[in-house]
Parts: structure tokens; sequence; C-alpha cells
């Protein structure tokens, strides 16, 4: 059977011993006294030891050699081992004298067995059969007694108070006590509060007003400017289109031209100069002719030789239709005259789809369209939740196109691309702002300050309609369109004033003689507040407003 041991401490008392034996969980319990015995010196100690492991159904073993103490224990009926592996017994007290309840026994007066020494085997004791089943080594589990052979009549003896339960009583007390008055407080003095309902009687006031907005203005009734936030984002967005243009790709027609003037200084032909034949082509100059003035001389007389120089030209389009050309052409400076010398020749036909300015324009508009929608979606999403959009001015700015390939250049496959940065723009009105506005633009319709009172500014009904961008500037015009809601005015601390103090009854009769008021509701918290509040700071006044549709 297992044993639990217990080292008692000098400084511990009866009551902390007890404590120990009744924790233990063990049916066997070793006491290993200190050397000086201190509270077990006393035959009462001892009996109150014996009488509580009795009660919790253990088994007490003292483990001592000194005979005082094993004697002193005999009287409380507490077996002794000399140590942890002896066989406990019950000493024999001497009968020449009587230890009594109260005694408090001094080592040195109670004499050993004679002959024996600390190690022997005590004289007199109970042989170990006399407490069968009591092991102190473990060796031997003995069946235990039935619970009526080990209960005995209980006896009158000193009760030990738990000074640790008390505590915890003494503490859950007054913490009870804390809570209640605390509540109490609460209750009485922070908790009352008192909401008063009032329904008013309320028309519409429409108001539609066309306002500039921009960013860079101030938010003014008088002068109808509202400041707005724009937003902007830019993508960069490709399209492919189709060709439609048609053009002769063949080689070009080339000849040669003479130019000639009659004239005392030189003249000068830019190259590029573009000369018309008669059938109506056009040829470019490959360079410039330099044509020197005229001259008199053998064969020149009486009328001066004519200065002459001569200068390749190119069909400004490919084509057979060019070639051929001869004679004179237009399109020279003033006192210069030109002549094709020869004929032209070289133009051979291809015909190429080729892109026309009609084909990008289209692309243009395509490309506006393209993700239009979702581009205006997440413009919206960078407006916070305190603005309100103007959905109207959601614009589309195109850059400079790039067509690829350019205007009037062959499309191989038939297929164009157009590339082109586009800035998507929309513009909102922050929340604050806009309250401002409305606040201001509906006092000045109020024909009496005193007897009406704007309850609803119209900010939930507000729209925006009829955007336009003003020129060379990010400010534009818009027309806002709300509708408010205006009543009978009814001052707040007057009616706070008017209801503490008071219950439902006194309460409704007197707000319902204000005109405009055609109904009150007052409600009370918590449950057990029967009247308003005395301080004003806990009643609070809400309007509910009902239509006046008559």
């Amino acid at each position: 059977m297992q044993k639990d041991v217990i080292y008692i401490d000098v400084e511990d008392d009866i009551t902390a011993i007890i404590s120990k034996v009744k924790a233990s969980k063990e049916k066997i319990v070793a006491l290993v006294p200190p050397k000086r015995i201190g509270v077990l010196q006393s035959a009462v100690n001892l009996r109150l030891l014996a009488r509580t492991a009795d009660g919790a159904n253990k088994r007490l073993v003292l483990i001592t050699g000194n005979a005082a103490l094993g004697s002193l224990a005999a009287s409380a009926k507490i077996p002794v081992a000399k140590n942890l592996q002896s066989k406990p017994e019950i000493i024999a007290a001497p009968a020449a004298k009587a230890i009594g309840d109260d005694d408090v026994i001094d080592g040195e007066d109670v004499p050993a067995s004679s002959g024996a020494d600390d190690d022997d085997v005590i004289v007199g004791a109970v042989p170990p059969s006399k407490i069968e089943g009591l092991d102190i080594d473990g060796e031997k589990d003995a069946p235990a007694k039935p619970a009526s052979a080990r209960k005995t009549p209980a006896k009158k003896g000193i009760k030990v108070p738990d000074f640790g339960t008390f505590r915890k009583k003494a503490f859950l007390l007054a913490g009870l006590g804390i809570f209640l008055i605390a509540f109490l407080v609460w209750a009485i003095w922070f908790a009352p509060h008192a909401t008063v309902v009032i329904s008013a009687k309320t028309t519409d006031r429409e108001l539609s007003v066309p306002v500039t907005v921009g960013a860079s203005v101030t938010t003014d009734v008088d002068q109808q400017h509202l400041q707005s936030i724009e937003k902007q984002s830019k993508a960069t967005q490709t399209i492919e289109f189709e060709a439609t243009g048609k053009k002769n790709v063949g080689e070009k027609a080339t000849g040669t031209v003479k130019f000639s003037q009659q004239s005392l200084s030189p003249a000068t032909v830019a190259a590029g100069t573009q000369l018309t034949a008669t059938d109506g082509h056009v040829y470019v100059t490959n360079g410039s002719a330099s044509i020197p003035a005229s001259t008199f001389g053998p064969g020149c007389f009486p009328v001066a030789c004519p200065g002459t120089a001569s200068v390749g030209i190119t069909a400004t389009n490919g084509g057979a239709e060019y070639n051929g050309a001869s004679g004179t052409v237009t399109g020279t400076p003033s006192g210069v005259t030109a002549q094709i010398t020869g004929s032209t020749s070289g133009g051979t036909d291809k015909m190429a789809v080729v892109v026309l300015q009609a084909d990008v324009e289209k692309a243009k508009a395509q490309l506006a369209e393209q993700n239009a929608d979702a581009e205006k979606t997440k413009l919206k999403d960078q407006f916070d939740d305190k603005a309100v959009v103007i959905d109207s001015s959601f614009k589309v700015t195109g850059g400079d196109p790039q067509s690829s390939p350019a205007i009037g250049q062959e499309v191989a496959s038939g297929k164009a691309k157009l590339t082109q940065e586009t800035t998507y723009t929309m513009v909102g009105i922050d929340e604050a702002q806009l309250k401002a506005y409305l606040d201001e633009a509906l006092k000045s319709t109020l024909t009496d300050d005193n007897e009406q009172k704007v309850y609803d500014n119209g900010l939930s009904t507000v729209k925006f309609s009829e955007f336009a961008q003003n020129d060379g500037s990010q400010a534009g015009t818009v027309n806002l369109e709300a509708t408010a809601q205006i009543g009978p005015k009814i001052d707040d601390s007057a009616v706070k004033e008017m209801v503490k103090g008071k219950r439902y009854g006194e309460i409704e009769g007197d707000l319902k003689a204000i005109d405009g008021v055609s109904g009150v509701e007052v409600k009370l918290s918590p449950f057990w507040v029967q009247a308003v509040p005395d301080d004003i700071k806990k009643i609070t006044v809400d309007f509910k407003l009902l239509k006046n549709d008559g």
C-alpha cells in the first residue's frame, strides 16, 4: 500500500498539520516531526490529529525515536515507527504516570524502557499483529475495515476554525456589497435616459439651380459656385481597323523638263516644284534648277537668247497612266516657262489597299467607346463615400493617334492598327461642400426664420444633370436639383426644458399644443424609469417628418 510522507516544520501549528493530513491522497500518512518536537508535545494536539485521521479514513504513523513523544503518541493511539522502513508499533504508556489531555510533555521527564536504546523495540509495545494491515514500507496492503467498524462515537473536542474559508466569504460578501452600491448609483443617477420623438408636418421645397463647379472655385451661394473634385486616369489603347483606301503603288514615271527665261537676271526653280502636264498629271522636280540670264551674241540678235536649264521630274503617283507626258507644263515661277523634253516613261500599275484619313477617324471613334464603361467605374471608385459623383461629367479625351501603317501607306494584310493615349475625367462634389450649399440656398427661401425650419436639406435627393465643360478651364456648369423638407420651427432646447421631470401624459399635452406638431412619442430607458430625467443632457429630441399632402 502506498504511503504519503509529511515533514512537519517547527513553525507549523496544529491547524496546518491537520490541513496537510486532510489534503493527503494516500490512506497511510507518515508524520516526520523535527528535532524540536514543538506542537506535537501536546497530548491534546495528538488526539486531534488521531481524530482527524479517523474521520478521513486515514491511518497515521509517527516517525520518531524519541521515547517521550512515542509514549505521548500511545495515549492518542497513534502507531510509532523509528524510521520509514520500520514496522509501526503502539508504545505502552508507563503506568506510574497518566498523561492528561491538556498535559505538555518534556521529553527528558518521560523515562525510556529499561535496557532499550532508540534503535531497540520498546518493551511493552503492542505487537504488530494488533495493528493489522498497517505496513509503513508498503509491502503489505491489508484489507480496509468496514466503515462501521472504523467509526467511533464522536467526542467533543476543540474545533479548529478555518480562517481561509472565512476570508473567502468575507471578500465575496464585500465584493457583492460594492457591486450592489455601484449598480444602485448607476441605476439612479447615470442610467435614466429619455428620447422624445416629435412628429412634425412638413412640405416639399424644390430647388433647381445652375451652378458653376470646379476644383479652383470656392463654394458661394450668391455666385452660384460649388467647389468640386476632379478625378483623372490615363490609358494607352490599341485597336485594329480595316483600311479601305485603294492606291496604285506601282513604279512612278520619270522624265526631263527644260526651263527657260528672257531676263537679264538669273532665276532658280526649287526642288520639289510641282508641274502639271496638259493631261492633268502632276510631276515634281527631282532637284533645283538654276536658270542663267539671257545673253546676246551670234544668233541672238536683235533678240537676246533665253537662259535655259534642265532637271529631272518624277510622277507624284505610280502607274502607267503617267507615261507619255510631253509638251508644256504649268506651275513654274513667274517669267519662267517649262517643257517636258521627250516624254515620260517607266510607270507601272500595281493596286494596293492603303490607310485613308476616314479610316483613322472611324477607328478613333471606336477607340473612345472601348472600355469606356469599365474606366468610368474605376473613376467612380476613386471618390470616397463622402462625395456625390456627377455622372454626366464623364469625359473621354483622346491624344494624338498613331496609325500603323501611316495614312496613305499600303496595308499588306488589309488590317491596320491605331494606338492612342486616352484621358478619362470625372467630377464629384464633396458631401460637406454640397451640404453647406444646400443649407444656405434653402435658408434664403424661408419666408420667416422664426416660424419655419429646414428639417431635411434634400442631400439624399440631389441630382445633377446637363453637365457642360467650360472651354479652356477644368470648371464646368451643371444643373443642381434637390427636394427639401420645410416645417414649423421647434427649438430642441426649449422642448428639453419643457419635458424634463415629467411623465408621458403631461409631455404629450404640452407638445401637441405647439403649432405643426401632430404626434409625440416618449421612450424611457432602462425599463424601470417612469419619468423623464431632470438633467437635459440625458434627454434626446428627434423629429419624425410627416409630409403634408394637403
